[in-house]
């Protein structure tokens, strides 16, 4: 089998990148597949509390796993984004260290899951965003988005910017990333917002995933119950059909 490298991008930070990607992990290696995780920027990262970080949570789901960091390459303690949270420390960023560690972890899974940080255009160095980054890595894009007021817009401008850059775009999942009371104003709001990017969007779309109160109070558990999901469990057979096409 091929190996696929998949970079997971956000419309937005804080839409549910991190809980997405251990479920789609989760998915992909109950239909059998070896999978990778490499997220290569974390910011809000300390060392008293690296369990608390999503590259923690992310590398206890491989098999084995993986140093933390073979997973996470730049942990900065400031929550900024990656260029302003280097500067912070008087670092900076060399794309070509990420380049070279995802080199090494194709080597090894069927599958390699990249996290991003923030959406496309969240700035890594002086010179280059989060989309520069995916350009040069020659992968395709997986948008995770949401379904609230807004999402429409924000997942089409995302699409646009990646296709404008040439980045292919495997598919977008749609997550409700908080809890909401159900009404039939949201209801409807929802629904709308699914079926308008269903309509707009020229790539496949998964979701809408729902809020699982459990990510929030035993993130494992939660996630073991996300990857169960109808949605994501046809997710992971579309990437392995991609996959295989290639193949």
């Amino acid at each position: 089998m091929a190996n696929q490298s998949i970079f997971v991008t956000g419309t937005d930070t804080g839409v549910g990148k991190t809980t997405i990607t251990a479920a789609l992990i989760l998915a992909l290696q109950q239909q059998g597949h070896s999978v990778g995780v490499l997220k290569p920027f974390e910011t809000g990262v300390t060392v008293e509390h690296l369990e608390h970080s999503d590259t923690e949570r992310l590398r206890h789901l491989l098999s084995p796993p993986l140093p933390f960091d073979q997973v996470c390459i730049y942990a900065f303690p400031q929550p900024l984004a990656p260029l302003a949270a280097s500067r912070e420390l008087g670092k900076t960023i060399d794309l070509s260290r990420i380049h070279s560690q995802i080199h090494t972890l194709t080597q090894q899974y069927d599958f390699l899951l990249i996290e991003g940080a923030g959406g496309l255009f969240t700035p890594i160095t002086s010179k280059h965003t989060m989309r520069d980054l995916i350009t040069l890595l020659k992968i395709p894009c997986l948008i995770v988005g949401h379904t609230e007021i807004g999402g429409v817009n924000h997942c089409l401008l995302t699409m646009e910017a990646s296709q404008h850059a040439g980045i292919p775009v495997s598919g977008i999942v749609l997550n409700e990333f908080r809890s909401q009371i159900p009404n039939s104003i949201s209801c409807q709001q929802q629904e709308s917002t699914v079926e308008l990017i269903r309509e707009w969007a020229s790539a496949p779309v998964f979701g809408p995933i729902g809020y699982t109160q459990t990510v929030m109070t035993s993130w494992r558990e939660g996630v073991d119950m996300l990857s169960e999901d109808s949605e994501i469990q046809r997710l992971a057979r579309h990437l392995n059909e991609t996959v295989s096409d290639i193949g």
